[in-house]
């Protein structure tokens, strides 16, 4: 396994060479100037996203290498107008192309400020650096789901979802389906496939109707036959956050009439896909779209104030990223790892 190596620039680098992700963190402290009419932001927790750990098997770039960061505001330009932001106030970021590969640098500047979030002080900086990414995402998710629900509850006395992937995605997916569309929302059932038993054992304790083991060494038939049992008939949205052709074709597979895909995740595949039988069967894909800063403000409020829990997390050093990614990609860690940054005495 790769060993953490220090450099003078005072950042985290996913070197992606030969296929492997190596993690490299500075201990010298070269601040960065504050940009004009921007603040300065010092990070303190970062998400270690699971699709970190597909750049090892998949050669491709993760979806948010710098995406889920919290930390407190270090420095505020003088020539800010209005400014309401003060050092030592406590932040997130709402994702931007501007912040992607940066989120793992101990200090980053942020020329627009508007994508600064306060957020409460009731609220951990752990559990704040995944909403930006995961929450969000899956958040988003069950917005784009929700009418269709909806729409199919009035005519079906049951309408199964299943989510793919239960990995940090698919465990917010699940808390968010329960506050949006209800806890005693009896006739909406949410399954989650995976291929990992333990992960699988970790979306059943976030509150998911049932699990289904879509083990890849079973045939196709095998598992879609053994999925619509375990759902007592087909499909009705999938929420697929691996996106692979193999989840895909299953998920046409076992998709009823009127039934719709939302594509998510950080997967590059193509695919054939039959249209004539997808309007025969008035069957839709779509995909997640990015919440809006709005969504992001709701989303933190929900989870300052209880109405939703966060998934289960662990944190660990920033100097164990290495081990960390490593153990995301083998499914050693099971929830949402997160990494902390620099000797900050912030809470967790």
């Amino acid at each position: 396994m790769p060993q953490l190596e220090v450099l003078s620039n005072n950042e985290m680098n996913l070197n992606r060479n030969l296929g492997l992700l190596q993690a490299s963190v500075s201990s010298i402290l070269q601040q960065p100037e504050v940009p004009k009419g921007g603040a300065l932001v010092k990070v303190c927790f970062a998400g270690a996203c699971y699709s970190e750990g597909h750049v090892r098997r998949k050669g491709y770039r993760p979806r948010f290498p710098g995406y889920e960061i919290s930390g407190i505001i270090y420095e505020v330009c003088n020539s800010l107008p209005n400014r309401n932001l003060n050092p030592g106030d406590r932040i997130i970021l709402y994702p931007d192309e501007e912040i992607a590969d940066s989120g793992y640098s101990e200090f980053l500047p942020v020329s627009d400020v508007s994508k600064i979030y306060q957020i409460p002080s009731n609220m951990s900086l752990a559990v704040a650096a995944m909403i930006p990414g995961g929450g969000l995402t899956g958040f988003s998710a069950v917005l784009k789901a929700k009418p269709h629900i909806e729409k199919l509850a009035e005519v079906k006395p049951i309408v199964n979802v299943l989510v793919v992937g239960a990995g940090g995605l698919g465990l917010w997916t699940l808390r968010m389906a329960e506050y949006l569309l209800g806890e005693h929302n009896t006739n909406v059932r949410v399954f989650v496939a995976d291929s990992n038993i333990d992960r699988l054992l970790t979306a059943q304790d976030h509150g998911c109707y049932d699990i289904i083991h879509w083990n890849e060494e079973d045939h196709e038939e095998y598992i879609c036959e053994r999925t619509i049992e375990a759902c007592h008939g087909g499909l009705d949205v999938v929420i697929d956050f691996v996106s692979s052709r193999r989840t895909m074709n299953r998920s046409l597979q076992v998709l009823n009439r009127e039934g719709l895909i939302i594509v998510g995740g950080s997967s590059v595949t193509e695919m054939s896909i039959n249209l004539n039988v997808l309007s025969a069967k008035q069957q839709s894909i779509t995909s997640i779209p990015k919440g809006s800063p709005e969504e992001l403000a709701e989303l933190v409020q929900c989870v300052a104030s209880g109405r939703v829990s966060p998934p289960t997390y662990a944190v660990f050093p920033v100097e164990n990223a290495n081990q960390v990614f490593e153990d995301l990609t083998l499914a050693r860690i099971t929830g949402r790892a997160v990494l902390r940054l620099g000797n900050t005495n912030v809470d967790n």
